[in-house]
């Protein structure tokens, strides 16, 4: 019998995903683990890995289909294997010339074919402000034409990712939120930083050793690893500790998630980093870097900021502003000298922490990057 493939969550706390792009096709082989499909959502274009192996036996949701999570997209199996005629998954309705139509689009997703969607995303066309003159409201490329044309001669073209980084944002703008900030004397990190440098890991950075530092305090502050869900509502509670990052697209700015960073080498974190960005930056991410994480760090040291305040993802709980380690004046064992000095800012979402619990993130988070343990939730 065929084994259903099913839309996992991808981290996101939608269930509504579009998907984009199928890498397979019918009664092509696919391996255990192998990207299968890309698919949508309002942050980035992940790939999904096949949870089966075997011959791509059928596909259910062609490219375009509005799916949730849990749907069935394709079934897997050997050659010869049966497969249901129909399940209560499937859209049941065929397009023109035979092939099975797209789930109709809900919110602003909208049904186009991939051609007209790269046309779209050539010309910074928001596919859900343009009227479909196609069947069943379906976007033609004469309608993206048309809206063009109709583009004030002095409107500036924006691309999709920045598109959709304005919806989140706009989003994120009515998240209760509040910030709270910490000065760090960053002596010790900064020796960490030098010692592992001089033994041969090249491209670590501050932001390394804070990926490390934010997973380490969030075990011992689980109370931070929580999700708030608009649909109930209730909070998640997270089982894995990764921490998101920002990252700085050519026209937005991308969040990558990166996997468990306090449980990896500093050598294996500095290539973890390096791969998410770049597939972000390449508008492709696998699953691995788009789980869902409470916490994201933002730093805008590299650039010369000292200090600033960031706003929290509307999927996420909290997000970390660094800005750059400068030598300020401080108490040293030899009396007042510079010290290298870390302004950290941290905004959370006040419906899932309150003030004494980021108060006690921050706090533990100092202590470790000092050289001294995160506390366990101690006042």
């Amino acid at each position: 019998m065929a084994r259903p493939i099913r839309m996992p969550p991808l981290g996101t706390t939608s269930d509504e995903l579009r998907i984009v792009e199928w890498l397979k096709e019918e009664g092509d082989e696919v391996a255990l683990g192998e990207p299968l499909l890309a698919v949508e959502t309002d942050k980035a274009t992940l790939e999904v890995e096949a949870v089966s192996a075997g011959t791509l036996l059928r596909i259910v949701r062609a490219t375009g289909a509005v799916v949730d999570v849990g749907d069935v997209v394709a079934y897997v199996g050997a050659p010869g294997d049966e497969v249901p005629a129909e399940t209560e998954d499937e859209p049941s309705s065929t397009a023109p010339g035979g092939e099975r139509a797209a789930q109709a689009p809900r919110s602003s997703q909208v049904a186009a074919s991939p051609a007209v969607r790269r046309l779209a995303a050539e010309h910074g066309v928001d596919l859900a402000l343009v009227r479909g003159s196609g069947p069943g409201g379906r976007v033609e490329k004469r309608d993206v034409l048309s809206r063009v044309e109709r583009a004030p001669a002095d409107a500036e073209l924006v691309s999709p990712q920045r598109q959709a980084l304005a919806r989140r944002l706009s989003r994120a703008a009515t998240v209760p939120q509040f910030s709270a900030g910490v000065t760090v004397d960053m002596t010790s990190a900064a020796a960490l930083l030098e010692r592992e440098r001089a033994a041969g890991i090249a491209g670590l950075t501050y932001t390394h050793l804070l990926l490390r530092a934010i997973a380490t305090v969030l075990r011992a502050h689980p109370e931070m690893s929580v999700l708030w869900v608009d649909e109930g509502p209730r909070r998640r509670r997270l089982e894995r500790v990764d921490v998101g990052l920002a990252v700085a697209g050519e026209d937005a700015l991308l969040v990558v998630t990166i996997p468990e960073p306090d449980r990896v080498p500093l050598a294996e974190l500095v290539e973890l980093s390096d791969r998410a960005a770049a597939e972000a930056r390449a508008g492709r991410l696998s699953e691995r870097f788009g789980s869902p994480a409470a916490v994201t760090l933002s730093n805008l040291g590299m650039v010369g900021v000292d200090r600033f305040t960031a706003l929290v993802d509307p999927e996420q709980t909290a997000i970390l502003a660094a800005g750059a380690v400068v030598e300020r004046p401080g108490a040293t064992s030899d009396g007042i000298g510079l010290v290298p000095q870390l302004e950290l800012t941290l905004t959370a979402d006040h419906r899932v922490v309150d003030g004494m619990v980021a108060g006690r993130f921050l706090a533990a988070l100092r202590a470790l990057l000092e050289g001294g343990e995160p506390r366990a939730g101690a006042p």
